[in-house]
C-alpha cells in the first residue's frame, strides 16, 4: 500500500513539472522579445513591441535558431530586462519566501531564472514561427498593474490563449507572471515547489534546480 502511494506522489509529482515545462514553453513564446523606445509605452505596447522586435531578429537570420550562444544573448537582450524575476519567485516561494534567508532568497531568484530562460532556449526554435496577437485591453491599468492578453495561433486548432500580468516599477512595465489558458506559471511552479520545500527543505530545491540548470546547460538544453 505504502508503495502504491509513493508511486501516485510521485506520478503527480512529474505530471506537474511536465504542465509547468509545457506551459513556460508557451510563455516564453510570446515573451520572444523586449526592445522598448523611448517614452514610457502603456503594457500592451510594450508586449506588441517586444514580439515585433525579436522576431524581426529572428526572420533576418533564421539560422542563429541554430546557435543556443545567440538565441541566449538575444534573451539576454531582448527579454530578460522586461521581467521581475525577483517578485515572480516571492510569489512562487509564497510563505516560504518569508522564512528563507536573504541568501537563500538570492539562489533561488538565480536558479528560477535560469530554468525560466532553459525553457525558452529550448521553446523558441520550435515555437517562433506561430502567429501572435496582442489584444486590446479589456481593463485599464490600475494603482501600477495590468493584465495583457495574447493569442498564438496553431497549425491546427484553436489559438492559445496568453495572459500577462504586469507591474509599473521605476517607471517600466515588467512581466511577473504569466498563465497559458488559465493556467498561471506562478502557481504551477508554487505549488510543485511547495511540496518540494515541504518534504525536503528550501536549500534541498536550490541544489536540484542548479543540479538541473547545469545539466541543461552542458547539453544546450536539449
Amino acid at each position: 500500500m505504502m508503495q502504491l502511494v509513493r508511486n501516485h506522489s510521485a506520478t503527480r509529482t512529474a505530471r506537474a513539472r511536465c504542465r509547468g515545462a509545457v506551459i513556460s514553453g508557451l510563455c516564453w513564446l510570446v515573451l520572444v522579445a523586449a526592445s522598448v523606445h523611448a517614452g514610457e509605452p502603456g503594457p500592451r505596447a510594450m508586449l506588441q513591441e517586444m514580439t515585433d522586435q525579436v522576431l524581426a531578429q529572428i526572420h533576418r537570420d533564421p539560422k542563429q535558431l541554430e546557435d543556443i550562444r545567440q538565441v541566449r544573448k538575444l534573451a539576454d537582450r531582448y527579454v530578460l530586462p522586461h521581467v521581475d524575476f525577483r517578485t515572480a519567485a516571492q510569489w512562487v516561494l509564497g510563505k516560504y519566501w518569508r522564512t528563507a534567508t536573504e541568501q537563500q532568497r538570492e539562489q533561488f531568484v538565480t536558479q528560477f531564472r535560469t530554468l525560466l530562460l532553459n525553457t525558452y532556449l529550448r521553446s523558441i526554435a520550435n515555437y517562433h514561427e506561430n502567429a501572435i496577437r496582442i489584444l486590446p485591453l479589456r481593463v485599464p491599468p490600475r494603482a501600477g498593474r495590468a493584465r495583457v492578453d495574447a493569442e498564438v495561433e496553431q497549425s491546427s486548432g484553436p489559438p492559445v490563449h496568453v495572459s500577462f500580468r504586469l507591474h509599473r516599477v521605476n517607471g517600466k512595465w515588467l512581466i511577473y507572471d504569466l498563465s497559458v489558458d488559465g493556467i498561471s506559471l506562478v502557481a504551477t511552479h508554487r505549488s510543485t515547489f511547495a511540496r518540494e520545500i515541504s518534504q525536503q527543505g528550501l536549500n534541498s530545491l536550490i541544489t536540484r534546480l542548479a543540479r538541473l540548470n547545469s545539466q541543461q546547460q552542458q547539453t544546450g538544453t536539449n
